[in-house]
């Protein structure tokens, strides 16, 4: 039984970072996670670190007016630059590498994609978008089915579990006490703290920080249905070496196709392709992931036919009706919450850790860009919100297979 000022629930990058900057704050720091450090989504995603948000910005000016958006733009790309200056100053080995490719499969993408970099170029000032024609982002991509590219050489890619593994590990320099497989049974108000009730035992805390993403479970009630878990899926080839590497990815681009249910990969620090694809109806993994995501990699890239896949995996995203992250307070501001990062969290995890510790620390300015923005609930959502996911997806397949 312990006690602190503190207690953050989840081992991912949204509960490090939490840690860290608290930590730095003078703040005395207890972490629970329910198994390893970076055992969800922090450390199974495709390691591409995206400025900007899940959705465009001028959908999100749609939805928020041009001030918002542009609020959140900004802190977007703090968000990355926060993760290269951690990364920088703290000498974290995780193989970071500039520029990620979005490619298009539809022909309607040529147009968003050229009305992006003009809208991003005459409204933000960002000039880091290059458009590549048909014949261009083949000279690129070494694939037959895209028609055009945009790279963003404001984003990066780069290993995951070895980011967040090195954040743990600035954590623990800090003085938090980091406590793995102790999985939070239940959170209640004790008149002016918290008690957190775990199989080992209780903390009691002034404030207490829930940052398990897709794996939330009934820890927040009813905030668990402003989401929706959805689990994908990754393959690791055997290392082809650079040469042949660069044959199929001439610059080392990470990607990320335009499709609803999209494919991205990237090349690892050891030439292995890193591709991921592929989501199921269920809240069961399939049980030959290697099998499944295969059958997406090889319509790509069908020069892998004869390439050994050594590793696979699947995991849990949360993804918002809207795309964009859920960011909120309980328990007259006892408990702070993150979640939602709708599969572009790698650098937005990180931010939302330094923006909760603001807002602990008396600063909500910042936290409010987050938490001001509404986000729909899935009506019963406890029943409904798996058929409504299966429903959406399999429609989602099937627009994209029709499109193609």
């Amino acid at each position: 039984n312990i006690d602190a000022d503190i207690c953050i629930i989840g081992g991912g990058l949204t509960g490090i970072s939490s840690a860290i900057n608290l930590s730095k704050k003078g703040y005395s720091v207890i972490l629970c996670e329910a198994r390893k450090i970076g055992w969800g989504a922090s450390g199974r995603n495709g390691g591409q670190l995206g400025i900007g948000m899940r959705k465009d910005q001028f959908t999100i000016e749609k939805k928020l007016g041009l001030r918002h958006a542009k609020e959140l733009w900004s802190l977007g790309l703090e968000a990355v630059e926060d993760v290269k200056n951690l990364i920088k100053e703290n000498e974290i080995d995780c193989h970071l590498v500039n520029g990620v490719m979005s490619t298009a499969c539809f022909e309607k993408d040529i147009d968003e994609y050229k009305f992006e970099i003009e809208h991003l170029s005459k409204n933000y000032d960002f000039h880091g978008y290059k458009f590549f024609n048909k014949s261009e982002i083949r000279e690129e991509i070494n694939s037959k089915i895209y028609l055009a590219g945009m790279l963003n050489s404001g984003s990066y890619h780069l290993n995951p579990l070895k980011l967040t593994i090195g954040l743990a590990k600035l954590a623990k320099q800090k003085k938090v006490k980091i406590f793995e497989n102790t999985p939070v049974e239940k959170i209640y108000e004790n008149n002016d703290r918290v008690t957190i009730i775990t199989k080992k035992g209780v903390i009691k805390a002034n404030k207490v920080i829930v940052a398990c993403n897709g794996y939330l479970d009934n820890l927040l009630g009813s905030k668990k249905n402003k989401f929706i878990p959805i689990n994908n899926y990754i393959v690791a080839t055997e290392p082809l070496g650079e040469k042949k590497a660069r044959e199929i990815i001439k610059n080392n681009y990470a990607v990320c196709d335009t499709r609803f249910i999209i494919d991205y990969y990237r090349f690892s620090e050891d030439w292995r392709m890193i591709f991921g694809g592929g989501e199921t109806f269920t809240s069961n993994f399939v049980k030959n992931s290697k099998s499944f995501v295969l059958k997406r990699m090889l319509k790509v890239f069908p020069q892998l036919k004869n390439v050994k896949i050594e590793y696979s995996w699947g995991g849990t995203l949360a993804i918002t009706i809207n795309r964009l992250p859920h960011f909120g307070t309980m328990m007259n501001e006892k408990l702070y919450y993150a979640f939602g990062y709708s599969g572009h969290g790698l650098a937005l995890s990180v931010l939302a850790g330094k923006l909760i510790a603001e807002k602990i620390d008396g600063h909500n300015e910042r936290f409010k860009f987050f938490s001001d923005i509404n986000h729909m609930s899935i009506p019963l959502g406890s029943v409904f919100r798996r058929p409504i996911y299966s429903s959406a997806i399999l429609y989602y397949k099937i627009r994209d297979y029709l499109n193609s």
